[in-house]
């Protein structure tokens, strides 16, 4: 006979971005663990393969407030992202609706928790990218009254990978960061891992939290590794100051957000406000996070998503 333990209903954790790097690592690692989890998601295509993992799904466009705060409502505890909008769109403008929908709907909920995804170097301030979009993030849901975490992640190693995937065949990693620039960096997986923990840790399990890699990295260092991993040499190819916006514009982004974007990596490269003296620290270093994205790297054309 089952204890009372056993037969009481488990509670239900909700994931935000589960078809992007982070939230999938959220996912992934609560029902590993034996946690009872909805995905929040707007592809159906990836539906079957998160109902084939024992995930319940909602499809659902994340500006549908009401149907987002119904599926919320349903949940105990929730990680909230803001996914990044297309770059062919004002991001500034776009990013900010998403922000304002789901912190509507954590109004008509009564979750016990969440987690909710940050960066380094946040601050307030329009035109920066998603530095000033997801400042009022945090401090809306600060402002929710719901007990909550909030991390804050370094620079994510797979935003290396749709310059990685054309390295291979140019022999160039192209770059707006210095060549010789050490900055903290982490690997997604690492920061889901961290989001599932605190999200199934106990009510008081509450802050703000940080976390990078086992090391800092260059784009020196990536081309190193690359040239390991693809066994050829690859070499840095800096994309100078005057040369960011229209780098931006070249590959798809609307004026607008292209500006945004050059504020942002100036405010990343040259006034960083982060720092790093009780980051946790993951496990996952850049050659393994390489070896984990095999498939990736052989087909860039699966790789949709733009990330932070």
């Amino acid at each position: 006979m089952k204890s009372h333990d056993e037969t009481k209903a488990k509670k239900m954790f909700a994931v935000l971005g589960a078809s992007g790097h982070i939230g999938a690592a959220v996912a992934e690692t609560l029902l590993k663990s034996g946690h009872a989890v909805t995905v929040i998601i707007r592809n159906p295509a990836k539906a079957t393969m998160w109902a084939e993992r024992g995930a319940s799904v909602a499809l659902l466009d994340i500006h549908d407030t009401r149907t987002l705060a119904r599926t919320l409502e349903q949940a105990d505890r929730a990680f909230l992202l803001n996914p990044p909008a297309n770059p062919a769109l004002n991001t500034d403008v776009e990013e900010r609706k998403t922000v304002l929908s789901i912190l509507m709907a954590l109004n008509s909920t009564k979750l016990e928790k969440i987690v909710v995804q940050s960066t380094y170097d946040v601050r307030q301030g329009n035109h920066c990218g998603d530095l000033g979009v997801l400042h009022e993030f945090e401090q809306g849901a600060q402002c929710s009254g719901i007990p909550f975490c909030i991390i804050r992640g370094a620079y994510y190693m797979s935003n290396w990978l749709p310059a990685l995937a054309q390295a291979k065949h140019s022999g160039k990693l192209i770059s707006l960061l210095p060549a010789h620039l050490r900055v903290p960096m982490v690997a997604p997986q690492d920061v889901g891992e961290l989001a599932a923990v605190l999200l199934s840790d106990p009510l008081n399990k509450v802050g703000i939290y940080s976390i990078e890699g086992p090391m800092p990295y260059s784009a020196d260092d990536i081309a190193r590794e690359a040239s390991q991993y693809f066994m050829r040499d690859i070499l840095v190819d800096e994309v100078p100051r005057s040369g960011w916006r229209d780098y931006y514009i070249e590959n798809g982004f609307l004026e607008e957000s292209a500006s945004s974007y050059e504020n942002m990596t100036e405010i990343f490269i040259n006034h960083p406000n982060q720092f790093s003296v009780d980051a946790i620290r993951g496990k996952t270093s850049f050659s393994t996070y390489l070896q984990q994205k095999t498939t990736v790297l052989r087909n860039p054309s699966s790789m949709t998503e733009r990330l932070p």
